[in-house]
């Protein structure tokens, strides 16, 4: 299958934080729940939304004083579709939505923060 940019570890490691969120997940969510810098995070996300993989949008809220606004990205129908098949090619199957306990450190994270609303 030919994807429209390079597909890395972290890449996959992306792939693998929304796929395990019901919810849109911020960049820096994003980063923790994939274990990877931000640096690391956010070219990829660019990648992902260039390619139409992603939509975001700039949260309407004021943040809470002394934080900036945060970006929300969530997969589009296409790259939801894409990021399964890439995921169960490469990682042979899918990450388990957390229900409990976390498998992996990284997606404790969404636990305490998308899951726990």
């Amino acid at each position: 299958m030919k994807t429209p940019f390079r597909i890395t570890s972290a890449t996959l490691d992306v792939l693998e934080a929304f796929l395990a969120s019901t919810n849109e997940l911020h960049g820096f969510a994003v980063a923790q729940a994939a274990g990877k810098p931000t640096g690391s995070v956010y070219p990829i996300l660019a990648r992902m939304e260039q390619a139409g993989w992603l939509q975001s949008h700039w949260e309407s809220e004021h943040p809470e004083s002394g934080r900036p606004r945060r970006r929300f990205y969530g997969l589009t129908p296409d790259g939801l579709a894409s990021a399964r098949r890439i995921v169960v090619d490469r990682r042979g199957g899918l990450p388990a939505v957390p229900t409990g306990r976390p498998s992996r450190p990284a997606l404790g994270y969404l636990l305490r923060g998308a899951w726990s609303r």
